[in-house]
């Protein structure tokens, strides 16, 4: 799977972005979920049922989403420019990221344990959205995100490498009622992706200390991502 171009995202904490995953004990708004359980050759450890950017259902209320695009683009000509019409910068562009979870979190289907790696299937409850400024631009029906944590030759749980991909997707106008210049930049990503699709690539995510919990969420942490981007894939 090609790529022709591609946009520089970035998740960091100090930005309130990144993604928080979690438990829940089903007294808040998630059912009642525990992942499953596996021995890594660092110690046995329980992987998080829940995923979302940071900002999902009021875990953190200063986030601003999962990540912010930056500069340079590589590809998308025609939404730089528009971006730039607009009076907007790279940064401007958030990606939020929905509820995500395994589903039935069942071994050899939704998770894999082979040699040192994980893989696991996480499926997203609605489509990830890019907003524009803080208003909703485009929607992105993401079908499979795919979650890795590789612990070949890992001392600690600081070299364990993290990464994720989606599974291609194409982008939608996010609502009718998308005002008239922010309707002219999401057009112009559109036009750019020509008829491909859009895939999203998280080289390394980052396990951070801080943590959270309450409204029935349980054991939650917080990630950084420090380097993503969004692809054109044919």
């Amino acid at each position: 799977m090609s790529a022709r171009g591609h946009i520089p995202f970035v998740g960091r904490a100090h930005d309130k972005l990144g993604i928080a995953m979690w438990q829940a004990d089903g007294s808040g708004p998630e059912p009642a979920a525990v992942g499953h359980s596996f021995d890594t050759p660092l110690e046995r450890i329980t992987a998080h049922y829940y995923v979302a950017s940071r900002d999902y259902g009021g875990i953190d209320p200063q986030a601003r989403g999962g990540l912010k695009a930056a500069a340079p683009f590589r590809g998308f000509t025609r939404f730089a420019a528009a971006l730039a019409a607009a009076k907007r910068r790279p940064d401007d562009v958030v990606l939020k990221l929905p509820l995500i979870s395994p589903r039935e979190d069942r071994e050899g289907q939704e998770w894999t344990y082979r040699d040192g790696v994980e893989t696991r299937r996480l499926y997203l409850h609605g489509p990830a959205r890019l907003e524009l400024g803080g208003a909703p631009l485009l929607a992105l029906p993401v079908p499979v995100l795919v979650l890795t944590e590789d612990y070949r030759g890992a001392r600690d749980f600081n070299d364990v490498r993290l990464s994720l991909a989606s599974e291609p997707c194409v982008p939608q106008i996010a609502a009718a009622g998308i005002q008239s210049t922010d309707r002219l930049v999401a057009q112009a990503l559109l036009a750019d992706l020509d008829g491909g699709g859009l895939r999203l690539v998280a080289d390394a995510v980052k396990l951070l200390e801080q943590t959270f919990g309450g409204n029935g969420r349980l054991g939650g942490r917080f990630g950084e991502i420090p380097e993503a981007r969004m692809e054109i894939v044919e």
